[in-house]
C-alpha cells in the first residue's frame, strides 16, 4: 500500500526543529562582527587578541560535554524535549556575554553557548531522519545548514552595523525563539518504540504522515517495531560501537567525512570572516559579509531542492572538488600578496579573488560538504548505536573545529596566510577519494533498508556513480 501523500506536518515540525540551528549559525558567525568591535573597545572589554582566539574556539570545546548531554537527554527524555532543553544553556551563556565585561567570563559563557550547540548537534539530524519519508528525508536534513545560514545572515547582515549590546541581544532572543516554536512538535514514534508505547507511537506516526488510514499507519508502525525491537536487542556501548566490526567501515566513512566538512576551514572563514577581507585590497568586509550570507542562505534553500534528486556521492564530490579549487585561488591572492608582494596596481587587478573564493567556496560547501555529513551520519547507523554514534561524531567534530580555530591565527601568523587556505585546499583534493572510494550511496532507501543492506562487515553495499536507484515503495 502507497504512503499518503501529506507531509505538511513533517515539513514544519522539520522547520520548527531545524531553526535551533539558526542558533548555532549565529554563534559561529559572531565573531565575525563582534571581533572588531572588542578590538575597537565598542564593547567596554580590554582583551588581547589570544583572548579573542579562545573566546572563537571554547564554543566548539564546550560542544564536547554536550554531546554527551545531547545523547543522555535523548534516551531519557525524548528527541522533542532534548531540543527545547538545548536553548537553556545558549539562553544563559548569551544573557552572560551580553552584560560581562570581563575576558575571562566571555571564554566561559562562550564554552556554556558550546553547551547548547552540542546537544542541538546530536538530537536533531536523528530527530529530522526519524520522522521524515524517505522521499524527502535528503531535503528536511539540508534544512539544518539553511538555518545555519539564516543565523549567520542575521549576523552578518545586522553584526556590523549595530552596536555590541545589539548583537548580542539578537542572539539572545533566537534562543528564547526556536525554544518556543519547538513547544508543539510531535515527538519521533522511534523513542515511542524504544520504550514499548505503542499506543504513544501510532499517535505521532499518525499525526506526523497525516494519515487517517489506521490499516496503512499498523503496517507502518509494524515495520518499524520490528526494526526497534531488532536494533534494541543488540543495544551496544560506546566501547563495543568502537570495537565491533559490523560497525567499523561506518564509524570510518563518518570520522572521514567529519573531517573533510571541518578540515576544509568553514568555521574560520565564518568567524574571521570580515577580518580576512579586511587584508584584501579594496573590498568592503561589512558589504562583502553582507553579501557572503545572503548567498550563503540562497544557496542553502537551493541545496534543500537537489538533494534528494542526485545522489549524495555525486553532490559530495562535486563539493569537494569547487571547495578545494575556491580554497586555492584565496591563498594564491594571500600568497601573491604577502609573499611576492607584486605591485599595487597588479594587486589592484586580482583584488576581487578573495571575494570571488569566498563565494564560490560558500556555494559549493552548502550544496555537499556543508551538510551531508550530518544526514548520512544519521542514517548509516541502527537506532540501537544511533545515538552513541551521532555523539561521537560530533565530539569529532568539536574537537576539529576548537583545534584548527584557535590554531588559525598563530599558523596564519607564522607561515603565512596563503598556508592556511592551501591546507584547507588539500584536504578537499585527498577528500574526492575518499568519498569515491569508500562513501556508500543511500539516497531513496528507508532507514530499514539501509540497515538491512548491512553485510557482516559492516559495509553497505553502494550503488555506482552512475547508476540511479530503483527502491520499491513499501
Amino acid at each position: 500500500m502507497s504512503q499518503p501523500a501529506k507531509r505538511t506536518v513533517q515539513y514544519l515540525a522539520g522547520l520548527c526543529v531545524s531553526f535551533a540551528f539558526s542558533f548555532t549559525g549565529a554563534t559561529l558567525c559572531w565573531a565575525s562582527p563582534a571581533i572588531p568591535k572588542l578590538k575597537s573597545g565598542e564593547a567596554n572589554l580590554l582583551i588581547t587578541d589570544s583572548q579573542i582566539s579562545w573566546a572563537v574556539s571554547l564554543a566548539h570545546l564546550g560542544a564536547l560535554p554536550g554531546c554527551y548531554v545531547g545523547k543522555i537527554l535523548s534516551e531519557r527524555v525524548g528527541r522533542k524535549r532534548t531540543v527545547f532543553y538545548s536553548a537553556v544553556p545558549g539562553f544563559i551563556g548569551s544573557g552572560v556575554i551580553l552584560w560581562t565585561s570581563s575576558p575571562e567570563v566571555l571564554c566561559a559563557a562562550r564554552f556554556l553557548v558550546g553547551i547548547g550547540i552540542g546537544i542541538t548537534a546530536v538530537v536533531t539530524m536523528i530527530y529530522l531522519t526519524e520522522i521524515a519519508d524517505k522521499e524527502i528525508r535528503g531535503a528536511l536534513g539540508m534544512l539544518v545548514q539553511v538555518m545555519i545560514n539564516l543565523g549567520g545572515l542575521a549576523v552578518y547582515g545586522l553584526g556590523p552595523f549595530v552596536s555590541y549590546t545589539a548583537l548580542n541581544s539578537m542572539v539572545l532572543f533566537i534562543s528564547v525563539f526556536y525554544a518556543v516554536i519547538c513547544l508543539w512538535v510531535p515527538e519521533s514514534p522511534y523513542y515511542h518504540l524504544t520504550n514499548d508505547d505503542v499506543d504513544a507511537a501510532r499517535k505521532s506516526l499518525k499525526f506526523i504522515k497525516g494519515s487517517t488510514d489506521d490499516k496503512w499507519v499498523d503496517e507502518q508502525l509494524e515495520s518499524m517495531r520490528v526494526h526497534v525491537s531488532e536494533s534494541m536487542a543488540h543495544k551496544t556501548t560506546v566501547k563495543e560501537l568502537l570495537t565491533n566490526t559490523r560497525y567499523r567501515k561506518n564509524l570510518y566513512i563518518v570520522a572521514g567525512l567529519k573531517i573533510m566538512q571541518y578540515m576544509t576551514g568553514s568555521l574560520v572563514i565564518q568567524s574571521y570572516l570580515e577580518m580576512i577581507f579586511k587584508q584584501s585590497a579594496s573590498i568592503s568586509r561589512q558589504h562583502a559579509s553582507i553579501v557572503y550570507g545572503f548567498v550563503q542562505l540562497a544557496t542553502g534553500i537551493c541545496a534543500t531542492f537537489i538533494t534528494d534528486r542526485f545522489g549524495r556521492r555525486q553532490l559530495m564530490l562535486c563539493s569537494s572538488f569547487g571547495v578545494a579549487v575556491s580554497l586555492t585561488v584565496i591563498g594564491t591572492y594571500f600568497f601573491l600578496q604577502d609573499n611576492i608582494q607584486v605591485s599595487p596596481g597588479t594587486l589592484a587587478s586580482i583584488s576581487a579573488m578573495p571575494l570571488v573564493g569566498v563565494l564560490s567556496f560558500n556555494v559549493l560547501y552548502a550544496t555537499g560538504l556543508g551538510n551531508i555529513p550530518y544526514i548520512m551520519q544519521a542514517e548509516l547507523f541502527p537506532i540501537n548505536v544511533k545515538l552513541a554514534a551521532s555523539s561521537l561524531a560530533t565530539m569529532l567534530a568539536c574537537v576539529l573545529n576548537f583545534l584548527i580555530t584557535k590554531s588559525y591565527q598563530g599558523i596564519k601568523d607564522a607561515f603565512g596566510h596563503f598556508s592556511v587556505f592551501w591546507c584547507f585546499a588539500c584536504v578537499g583534493y585527498l577528500g574526492m577519494f575518499f568519498i569515491y572510494f569508500c562513501v556508500p550511496e543511500t539516497k531513496g532507501k528507508t532507514l530499514e533498508e539501509v540497515h538491512d543492506n548491512l553485510k557482516e562487515d559492516g559495509t553497505i553495499e553502494a550503488e555506482p556513480l552512475n547508476k540511479k536507484l530503483n527502491v520499491e515503495e513499501r
